[in-house]
C-alpha cells in the first residue's frame, strides 16, 4: 500500500504545477530519508524480555537535544507523580503498518517460529487500549501540567516501554478504509521499539502522510472547496470532524490552529519549548536541521529561546511562522474548568497563535531582536478596476507599509497599458510581500507581480463573505478601534472622507480604491496579531507618482521653464533606475556614495537618489553644507564618529512603542502569553532601552559640534529652536529617564525599581515592606530576650522566618511553638514558627506581590511615558539622518581626485542645457578611466546630440556617466568633473541595452518601442532623454525609419539628448539639419584600407569628438570576439556587395 501511495503521489506531484510561493503541499509527496538498519536474527523471548529492562534503565539517564534528537529538560521543571515523560535513547527506528486492505506484499509478518508469550499479548492488549496517550500525546500533556514557572515536587520519571502508536496507527487506518483485513497484523518481536518492523528496504511512511484529506486529489480548504474552486482559500484546511474527535486534548489543539493557518509551520510552544508536528516537522529537518525525535509521528522541536535564529531562517527562506504560546498556566486552566462544564477537549491549557511572521510582518517584540539590516521591508497591498473602453487603462490603489518602522503610504493613481507607475513604484519602494483581492487584479497587472516581483511573496485575499474589504468598512473599523475621537483622525485619513459627512463613513470619490486596498493591509494584520502594534503608531503619507502631471498639464503651465513651480522632484521611472544602475547593493550609484554611519541615514540615501530635488535653493543648501564639511576636515572626523554607534532608532522607537502599549498588555494574546524565559526577556528589553537612552544623549552634543558652522542647513538641523534651528531640544526629557530608575541595576535585573518619589503607589509598597522588616526585627529580639540566646530567621520563599533555635535552649519552645525543621549534629538546631511568624509571612507574600504588579505595569508604563513623545525622537532622528546624509556625501568628495560643485542654473532662457567638462563614471574607479566631456544646448550647440563611433567605443558609457552626473547634481552632491552647469531635469528617460521579456510574451524590438513611446509621451523641454541604439531589433530600413522619426520628434521637443546610433544613414538625414548637433567616440585606425579585415587595427580613445563617424568598424569587434579569420573575409567580401548595390 505504502508503494502505491508513494507512486501515485509522486504521479500527481509531477504533473501539478508548482506553486508560487512555498506550501506544505511538497512535504506531502515525500517521505524522510530512510534509516539504514541491518538484519539480524530474531532474539529469544528471554534475551529479548532482559533488552527491554536494559533499554528502560538506559533511558531513565538520558535526556533528548535538539542537534542529535534527544531532548534536554530543564532540571528544576519537574513532573507530577502521575505524569509520564518519555525519553529516547537513540534516534529511533520507523517502521510501516501493513494497510488494512492488505495490498502491500512487504510487510513483514508474525513468525510462526518465534510465537510471543501471554504476557506480550495482555502488555500489547493494554497498550491499544490507550487510544488518548501516545508518545507526543504524553508529550503535550506533561508539558502542560508542568507549564508553570512554579515547580513541583514529584518523583521520579516514568518511561513507557511500549508505545500506544499501534492504537494511532490503527485510527488512521479506520479513517481510510472502511474494510479491515483480517491478514494485517503487527509484528511484536518490534513492541519494544515503538513500532511495527516492515521491510528495511521500505522509505519511511509518516502517518499524516497517508492521512487522506491531506492527499492531493482529496485537499480542501476549511469550508470544503477543492484547489480548482475560484474561491478555494490556500490558507486553510479541512480536517474532518471524526478525525479531531478521535485525538487527544493537547494534538486535536494543534489540528485545530492547523486548521485556520495551513499555510504557516506552527511554532507550538509545550513547556519550554517550541515543538513542530506532522508536516511542520518535516519543514524544521529540511531547512532548520533537526533530527526526528522519537514518537509515532513525525516531531521535533527546539527550545524557547532559540526562537528569533529559527523563525528567521524560515522567513528568509519564504516560510510564513506562527507563533503559538500557552495563555494559561494548569492552575488557571483548573480554575476554567470548574466554572464551566469541562470535556475532556476543554482540559488541556490554552494556547493562541501570538504573531504571524513572514518578510512583510515584522515587528520586532520581546523574542526577535532589531536586525542589522537596514532596508525597509514593505507590504504592498494593491486594489484595481480595469477599464477597457478608455485604452485599457488600469487605475490603482495602494497601500505599502513597513510594519518594523509604521511609515504608511497611502495613494491612487490611474496607468497606462505598460502600467509605466506601478513599475515605477515598485522601484522606488521594493516591496517584500504583496497582497491583493482574489480575481480583482487585471492580466496585465498579474504579468507584472509574474515578471519583475517574480521572487517576491504573494498572497490572494478572499474578496468574498466577512472578509471582503469595501472602504466604508475601513473608514468604520478605523473610527471603532483607532481613531473614536473626530480631532485625532491623521490629516492623511481625514482627507480620504467625502467633504460633508460628519460621521466619517463616506469614502472620498477619489480614494475608494485606496481604503480599501488599507482595509485590506488592516485585515491581514489583524490576522497576523499586529494590528494593535502597527496601527497605533504609524506615521501616513500620501504617495503621488513622481509624474503625476501629465504632459497636457505641463503644456497648460504658464511657468513651465520654472520646474519646481509644478513639481518638487526630479522622476526616475523604472527603467531608468536599472538602465543607470542608481540603487542596488553592489557597483551601483547608491553604493558607491553610500558612507552614512546610521541605518536610518542609509535610508534617508537611497530616498534622495529616487527622487532628486528640482528645488534649486534646496540643492545648494546642500552644497554649501557638504562644503563646509571639506573645509573643516575635523568636523567632519567628529561627526561621522560621533554617530557611527548609533543604533537604528526608528525601529528601536517602534518596538519601545509596542513595549508600553497597555492595549497589547491587555487584549492581545502576547500579554496572555507565559514566557519561561521571561527574565531573559526582560533584561535584554531593558539593555535595549538604556541603550536608546545614551543614544540619544550623545547626540546632545550635536548643537555644540556645529556651533561653529557656516552653513545655514547644517545650523538649521543642528541647533536648538531658539538659535533658530529645528533641532529638537531633549534635555529635560532624558533627564527625566535619566533620574527615574537606576539604569546599571535595571539591565541586570530586568527590572525597573524607581527611585524614591517617582511613583507613589510603588514608594507605598516599598515602606509597607520596610515597616513589615522592622516586625520582624523587633519580634526576633523579643524573642531572643526570651531564650536568651542569639536567633535567626530561616527558610526563603514561602518557608521563610523560621525562628532557628540551638537545641539546648529549644526546651523553653511551648505549644505555641511549631516546629517546621531541625539540624542534627554537633551545631543541632530546632526551626519553629508562631502565630506572629506565619502573619508576618502572608502580609509580605501579599506585599511583594503587589510589588511585582506594580514593577510590571511600572515598566510599562515607563515605555508608555518615553512613547508620548515619540514625535520629539522622531524630529531628533529625522534632523541626525540628513547630517548623516551631507556627512556622506561630504566623504564621497573627500575620497575623490577631481571634484567640483555643480552650477544649477533655473532656465532664464527658452533652451535647457547641461555642459561637462572632463567628467568621470563615478561608479568606475578612475585609475585608467578617460575623461569626457558634453556640450548640449548652450550657445550655438543643438541640445540634441546624435553618437556614432565604433563597437565597444565608449557610448553606453558616457551616456550612463552624463544620466549619473545629473542625478548626483540634483540631490546636492559633488560631482566627479572638471566642471558642471546644467539647468534642472524634470525627468531623465532612458532606452539602452536590448532584452526581452519572455514571460509576457514581448520581443526584444516591442520592449524597446513601449520604452520609447513612453518618452515620446512624456519628455517635456526639460527633460534628458537618453537613447542607445534604437530601432535594431527589427529590419535595417525599418529600424532606420523609425529611429529617424524619434530623433524629429526630440529635435522638435528641443529636450536634451543622446541619441547613439549604427545607422550611418541617419547621418544623411541631418548633417545639415541646425536642430541636432553630431558626435562621436574617437578612435585611431591602421590598415583601414586593406583588403585584409583581419588586418585592421582600431584603438579606442573613448573620448567624445565633434562630427559622425564613418564607420562602426564591426569586423574589428569579430576579430576581437576570437571568430575565424575565413569568416571575418567572408563578412567583408559580402560586406562590399551591399555597399555596390
Amino acid at each position: 500500500m505504502s508503494k502505491k501511495l508513494n507512486n501515485s503521489i509522486s504521479k500527481s506531484s509531477n504533473n501539478a504545477d508548482s506553486p508560487q510561493r512555498n506550501t506544505l503541499f511538497k512535504y506531502f509527496s515525500k517521505s524522510p530519508a530512510p534509516l539504514e538498519k541491518k538484519k539480524t536474527r530474531a532474539p529469544s523471548p528471554r534475551l529479548k524480555q532482559e533488552n527491554q529492562e536494559k533499554q528502560q534503565k538506559e533511558n531513565l539517564g538520558k535526556n533528548q537535544n535538539i542537534n542529535d534528537g534527544k531532548r534536554k529538560f530543564d532540571d528544576n521543571l519537574k513532573l507530577e507523580e502521575s505524569d509520564e515523560e518519555i525519553v529516547a535513547a537513540s534516534k529511533k527506528r520507523r517502521f510501516i503498518l501493513s494497510d488494512s486492505d492488505g495490498e502491500e506484499e512487504n510487510v513483514a509478518k508474525p513468525s510462526t517460529k518465534n510465537q510471543t508469550r501471554k504476557g506480550e499479548k495482555s502488555k500489547l492488549k493494554n497498550s491499544k487500549k490507550q487510544l488518548s496517550s501516545s508518545t507526543s500525546d504524553d508529550c503535550l500533556e506533561n508539558s502542560d501540567k508542568d507549564s508553570s514557572p512554579v515547580t513541583t515536587k514529584g518523583k521520579t520519571k516514568k518511561v513507557n516501554k511500549i508505545l500506544s502508536g499501534v492504537s494511532f496507527m490503527e485510527k488512521l487506518q479506520h479513517l481510510q478504509s472502511t474494510q479491515e483485513d483480517e491478514n494485517s497484523s503487527i509484528k511484536l518481536e518490534d513492541v519494544t521499539n515503538g513500532l511495527p518492523q516492515s521491510n528495511l528496504d521500505e522509505p519511511v511512511i509518516w502517518p499524516h502522510q497517508k492521512l487522506e484529506f491531506l492527499q492531493r486529489d482529496k485537499i480542501k480548504d476549511k469550508n470544503g472547496r477543492r484547489p480548482d474552486h475560484p474561491e478555494y482559500d490556500s490558507s486553510t484546511l479541512y480536517v474532518p470532524q471524526k478525525f479531531l474527535d478521535s485525538l487527544s486534548p493537547g494534538v486535536r489543539q494543534w489540528w485545530v490552529l492547523k486548521t485556520d493557518n495551513f499555510d504557516c509551520v506552527l511554532f507550538f510552544k509545550v513547556g519550554k519549548f517550541y515543538e513542530l508536528y506532522h508536516m511542520d516537522a518535516d519543514v524544521g529537518v529540511k531547512e532548520l536541521g533537526f533530527t526526528y525525535m522519537r514518537g509515532e509521528f513525525a516531531h521535533s522541536g527546539f527550545p524557547e529561546v532559540s526562537f528569533d535564529k529559527m523563525s528567521s531562517i524560515l522567513v528568509e527562506r519564504g516560510y510564513k511562522v506562527a507563533r503559538v504560546e500557552q495563555t494559561e498556566t494548569p492552575e488557571m486552566m483548573s480554575e476554567r474548568c470548574k466554572r464551566i462544564k469541562a470535556t475532556k477537549f476543554d482540559k488541556v491549557v490554552r494556547r493562541e497563535i501570538c504573531q504571524v511572521l513572514n518578510l512583510g510582518t515584522q515587528v520586532f517584540g520581546n523574542q526577535c531582536r532589531v536586525t542589522a539590516n537596514y532596508r525597509p521591508n514593505y507590504m504592498l497591498v494593491i486594489a484595481e478596476t480595469y477599464c477597457t473602453e478608455q485604452g485599457n487603462i488600469s487605475r490603482y490603489g495602494i497601500c505599502f507599509l513597513d510594519t518594523s518602522i509604521g511609515d504608511c503610504y497611502l495613494g491612487e493613481f490611474e496607468d497606462d497599458r505598460n502600467c509605466s507607475r506601478l513599475h515605477t513604484l515598485i522601484s522606488h519602494y521594493t516591496p517584500v510581500l504583496v497582497l491583493f483581492e482574489k480575481s480583482n487584479l487585471s492580466n496585465k497587472t498579474q504579468d507584472v507581480l509574474r515578471t519583475v516581483l517574480s521572487g517576491i511573496q504573494r498572497e490572494c485575499w478572499p474578496n468574498n463573505g466577512a472578509l471582503k474589504c469595501t472602504p466604508e468598512r475601513t473608514l468604520k473599523e478605523l473610527g471603532e478601534n483607532y481613531y473614536s475621537q473626530d480631532d485625532n483622525w491623521p490629516l492623511v485619513l481625514r482627507s480620504m472622507q467625502a467633504e460633508g459627512d460628519h460621521l466619517g463613513l463616506t469614502p472620498h470619490p477619489n480614494y475608494k480604491l485606496t481604503l480599501k486596498a488599507f482595509g485590506l493591509c488592516i485585515e491581514y494584520m489583524k490576522k497576523c496579531k499586529i494590528a494593535e502594534k502597527v496601527l497605533p503608531m504609524v506615521r501616513y503619507h500620501l504617495y503621488q507618482p513622481p509624474d503625476y502631471d501629465t504632459i497636457e498639464e505641463l503644456n497648460k503651465t504658464k511657468s513651465e521653464n520654472r520646474i519646481h513651480s509644478y513639481r518638487a522632484h526630479m522622476v526616475l521611472d523604472a527603467s531608468t533606475l536599472l538602465n543607470l544602475r542608481i540603487i542596488g547593493e553592489e557597483h551601483s550609484l547608491q553604493s558607491t556614495l553610500d558612507h552614512c554611519c546610521t541605518k536610518f541615514g542609509k535610508r534617508l540615501l537611497h530616498h534622495w537618489l529616487c527622487a532628486p530635488s528640482c528645488i534649486p535653493e534646496t540643492i545648494r543648501e546642500r552644497q554649501e553644507a557638504i562644503t563646509n564639511f571639506l573645509e573643516q576636515p575635523t568636523l567632519l572626523q567628529d561627526v561621522r564618529a560621533l554617530m557611527a554607534p548609533l543604533p537604528d532608532f526608528e525601529r528601536h522607537l517602534a518596538q519601545i512603542h509596542h513595549f508600553g502599549s497597555k492595549i497589547i498588555q491587555e487584549t492581545h494574546p502576547d500579554g496572555r502569553a507565559i514566557l519561561f524565559e521571561e527574565k531573559l526577556y526582560n533584561k535584554k528589553k531593558m539593555q535595549s532601552f538604556v541603550a536608546i537612552l545614551k543614544g540619544f544623549e550623545t547626540l546632545l552634543k550635536i548643537p555644540t559640534l556645529y556651533a561653529e558652522c557656516n552653513s545655514p542647513l547644517l545650523r538649521r538641523l543642528s541647533q536648538y529652536t531658539e538659535e533658530g534651528g529645528i533641532f529638537p531640544n531633549m534635555k529635560d526629557k532624558l533627564g527625566f529617564f535619566k533620574q527615574a530608575f537606576d539604569h546599571k541595576k535595571a539591565t541586570e535585573t530586568g527590572v525597573i525599581a524607581p527611585e524614591a518619589g517617582i511613583d507613589e503607589e510603588y514608594d507605598a509598597i516599598e515602606n509597607k515592606i520596610t515597616k513589615i522588616n522592622k516586625d520582624l526585627e523587633k519580634y526576633l529580639i523579643e524573642q531572643e530576650k526570651y531564650f536568651g540566646c542569639r536567633l535567626s530567621y530561616f527558610g526563603n520563599d514561602k518557608k521563610r522566618f523560621q525562628i532557628e533555635i540551638p537545641e539546648s535552649h529549644a526546651r523553653k519552645a511551648g505549644s505555641e511553638y511549631l516546629l517546621e525543621s531541625q539540624r542534627k549534629g554537633s551545631k543541632a538546631v530546632r526551626r519553629f514558627s508562631t502565630q506572629e511568624t506565619r502573619d508576618l509571612l502572608k502580609l509580605m507574600i501579599n506585599a511583594e506581590d503587589e510589588r511585582n504588579a506594580v514593577l510590571k505595569d511600572l515598566t510599562r508604563r515607563i515605555f508608555e511615558k518615553f512613547s508620548e513623545h515619540y514625535n520629539l525622537w522622531q524630529k531628533c532622528v529625522d534632523c541626525v539622518a540628513q547630517l548623516d546624509v551631507l556627512a556622506s556625501l561630504a566623504e564621497y568628495a573627500r575620497q575623490q581626485i577631481m571634484i567640483c560643485i555643480p552650477n544649477i542654473e533655473e532656465c532664464a532662457s527658452d533652451q535647457p542645457f547641461i555642459e561637462i567638462e572632463n567628467g568621470f563614471h563615478p561608479c568606475i574607479p578612475v585609475n585608467g578611466y578617460i575623461p569626457n566631456g558634453l556640450v548640449l544646448g548652450t550657445g550655438d550647440t543643438p541640445p540634441l546630440s546624435i553618437l556614432t563611433g565604433p563597437n565597444m567605443g565608449g557610448k553606453s558609457t558616457l551616456m550612463r556617466q552624463i544620466g549619473l552626473l545629473a542625478v548626483m547634481s540634483q540631490i546636492g552632491a559633488h560631482v566627479p568633473a572638471q566642471s558642471c552647469r546644467m539647468t534642472l531635469v524634470d525627468r531623465i528617460f532612458t532606452r539602452l541595452g536590448a532584452q526581452d521579456d519572455i514571460l509576457t510574451g514581448q520581443s526584444t524590438f516591442l520592449v524597446e518601442l513601449n520604452e520609447t513611446s513612453l518618452i515620446l509621451r512624456h519628455a517635456t523641454r526639460n527633460s534628458l532623454v537618453l537613447l542607445d541604439e534604437l530601432g535594431r531589433g527589427t529590419a535595417t530600413y525599418d529600424g532606420t525609419a523609425i529611429a529617424a522619426s524619434v530623433v524629429n520628434f526630440l529635435a522638435d521637443r528641443q529636450c536634451r539628448t543622446l541619441f547613439s546610433t549604427h545607422y550611418h544613414n541617419l547621418i544623411d538625414f541631418f548633417h545639415n539639419d541646425k536642430r541636432i548637433t553630431l558626435g562621436h567616440m574617437a578612435c585611431m585606425v591602421e590598415n583601414d584600407d586593406s583588403d585584409d579585415p583581419t588586418q585592421e587595427t582600431v584603438t579606442f580613445l573613448y573620448k567624445y569628438t565633434s562630427g559622425a563617424c564613418p564607420k562602426s568598424y564591426g569586423f574589428n569587434a569579430a576579430k576581437l570576439a576570437g571568430m575565424p579569420r575565413p569568416i571575418i573575409k567572408r563578412a567583408y567580401t559580402v560586406h562590399f556587395r551591399y555597399l555596390l548595390h
